[in-house]
């Protein structure tokens, strides 16, 4: 079956990666070559540029290049081109909210290709990846935690249920009947292995207090509703290596760097 394509603003935005890490194709013919027709519907070009874009998208999800994939690529293209041309006849792009919603669309298609520009001139040194790290490891607690939880939204439900497991309820049982996180309430209520850095600060606190096997000692309010918590073991924490976390680290230090230029525009910045 050949593959159904569509052309969308996802597809343009993630193109302005995938072609910025092409460096094999000299710019000026790539340029030249990009506003070629790709395909012409009632005299209207589809360009290669369009083309590009999805063929790259779909390399990017695994695809190989075929003539089965340009030819889904040619009658997608023509088919959006078919249902673009209607729509200006019915005057829908005269539509405000239509209008609007690609001039959002372009707006976001250009602050990514930006990102990937400043991030391009300036990619994350070594030395930052390092800081970051330490930075990173340091603020890790040197415990993980293994957590059995209801999540329920009122305080006097969690009362109620706090009670019971006093009186010799398994928090397992009553879990899989009231907790309300989906994530867990199968497993009994049982989470995975966390650090406490990764709790909010009052479910750390109360996790940190109690003991291996112990309930903490009332019911804890976040922002995602009233936690009744039960600490089930407690190991040492084993920090990842820099090798390990190096990829993760490259897109922290990114972010940082493209939030502190985006806090100086804003400082730049009229806003009125």
């Amino acid at each position: 079956m050949r593959p159904q394509l569509q052309l969308t603003s996802s597809s343009l935005a993630c193109a302005i990666w995938l072609l910025t890490v092409s460096p094999s194709i000299h710019a000026q013919d790539a340029a030249a070559s990009l506003t070629k027709p790709y395909v012409t519907v009632n005299g209207q070009a589809q360009s290669n540029g369009l083309a590009e874009i999805l063929l790259r998208e779909q390399f990017a999800r695994g695809a190989s290049d075929s003539m089965e994939l340009r030819q889904a690529v040619r009658e997608a293209l023509i088919n959006q081109a078919l249902m673009a041309q209607e729509a200006r006849k019915a005057k829908l792009d005269a539509n405000p909210l239509l209008m609007a919603q690609t001039e959002l669309a372009q707006q976001n298609i250009l602050a990514q290709a930006w990102q990937q520009q400043v991030l391009g001139e300036s990619p994350p040194k070594e030395e930052d990846l390092k800081a970051e790290y330490d930075r990173q490891i340091a603020r890790t607690g040197d415990k993980d935690y293994l957590i059995r939880h209801l999540l329920v939204a009122q305080e006097a439900t969690a009362k109620l249920l706090f009670e019971k497991i006093q009186a010799g309820a398994k928090i397992a049982d009553l879990s899989k009947e009231y907790s309300q996180d989906p994530q867990s309430r199968e497993r009994g209520g049982l989470t995975d292995w966390v650090n406490a850095a990764d709790l909010s600060p009052a479910l750390a606190d109360s996790v940190k207090a109690a003991g291996k096997g112990k309930l903490v000692a009332k019911p804890i309010k976040s922002d995602a509703g009233w936690h009744v918590l039960q600490v089930e073991d407690i190991r040492a924490f084993k920090a990842p290596s820099f090798a390990d976390t190096k990829q993760q680290l490259v897109g922290i230090v990114s972010r940082l760097a493209l939030d502190a230029r985006l806090k100086t525009l804003r400082q730049q910045a009229k806003v009125q």
